[in-house]
């Protein structure tokens, strides 16, 4: 069986990282359908991805996998219902934007 959906676009994340992006280093973890579990390490000048969880991170996202996608193609833009209804949960909503911002998506 192929990689996931999920894991090809984790796994392009260095590539579209913008360097200069991210001015202090932060963690971000993703749980997607209790099943796809990511970390990624981000710095002014670094984008590492590693599978599996991080013993700590600065925001942590959880919700499905195709929420997520949907997110990361720009079909679908969080909303407060979104994380209300816990249909996305995060520590931190609005340091996931500065996650979306540190990469180039139209590659």
């Amino acid at each position: 069986m192929g990689k996931s959906e999920v894991a090809q676009m984790f796994e392009k994340l260095p590539a579209a990282f913008v360097k200069g992006s991210v001015k202090t280093p932060r963690t971000f973890y993703f749980s997607l359908d209790d099943i796809e579990k990511w970390t990624v390490a981000l710095g002014p000048e670094t984008c590492v991805v590693t599978p599996g969880k991080p013993d700590n991170a600065d925001c942590f996202f959880k919700s499905t996998s195709q929420i997520f996608l949907d997110v990361w193609s720009g079909k679908r833009t969080p909303s407060a219902t979104d994380f209300i209804t816990g249909a996305i949960k995060s520590n931190n909503p609005l340091m996931l934007k500065e996650f979306v911002g540190a990469f180039q998506r139209n590659q």
